[in-house]
C-alpha cells in the first residue's frame, strides 16, 4: 500500500444541523464546535440523505415558519393552541390567522408563546423522528432530533425540546 492510500472509512457525519433562513448564525453560535458541512438550510430531503449515511442526530434552529411547515401549518398551531391552554377563542384566531407569523404573534399577545412555543418543538421534533425512521425503513428513529424555535429575527430562543441521543 502507498502513502497516500488509507484503510480507514470516510467521517460519518453524525449530527446534521437545520436552519431556518434566517437563523443560520444562530445555529453556528449555539453549536460552534461542529463542523461547518454540518449545517445545512432546513429540508426533509437533507434529513433522508444524512438518515441513509448513519445520521444519529438531527438539530433543527429555526422559526415559526419552517417549524409549523414539517407540524402541519396552522391547524397544528390552533391544536397546540387549545393543547396548552390557550383556550377557544385564542385557537379559533390563531386557526383563523393564515400564517404561522401571525399565530406566534397571537401567542405572544395572549401571554401563551413558552408553553406553545416548547410543543411547537416537541411536536417538531416527533415528526422529524418519525421521517427518520420512515427513510431508515425502520419502526423506530435511528435519530434523535433537538429543535429550537427562535423569534422572527432568527436570534433569541424562544422554545426547545429535544433528545441527545437515541
Amino acid at each position: 500500500m502507498t502513502g497516500t492510500q488509507s484503510t480507514e472509512a470516510p467521517a460519518v457525519r453524525r449530527t446534521l444541523v437545520m436552519h431556518g433562513a434566517d437563523a443560520a448564525d444562530t445555529a453556528r453560535r449555539m453549536l460552534p464546535k461542529l463542523a461547518e458541512d454540518c449545517f445545512v438550510p432546513a429540508g426533509l430531503d437533507a434529513l433522508r440523505t444524512a438518515v441513509g449515511e448513519g445520521l444519529a442526530q438531527v438539530v433543527l434552529v429555526s422559526g415559526v415558519d419552517e417549524q409549523a411547515a414539517i407540524a402541519g401549518g396552522v391547524p397544528a398551531l390552533a391544536a397546540i393552541t387549545a393543547d396548552m391552554d390557550g383556550g377557544p377563542a385564542l385557537a379559533a384566531e390563531v386557526e383563523a390567522s393564515g400564517t404561522p407569523r401571525r399565530a406566534y404573534e397571537l401567542w405572544e399577545a395572549a401571554g401563551r408563546l413558552g408553553p406553545c412555543g416548547r410543543e411547537l418543538c416537541r411536536r417538531t421534533a416527533g415528526e422529524l423522528e418519525r421521517l427518520a425512521a420512515e427513510a431508515a425503513g425502520s419502526a423506530e428513529s435511528p435519530v434523535a432530533a433537538q429543535v429550537v424555535l427562535v423569534d422572527a429575527k432568527g436570534e433569541r430562543m424562544v422554545g426547545m425540546f429535544g433528545r441527545m441521543a437515541r
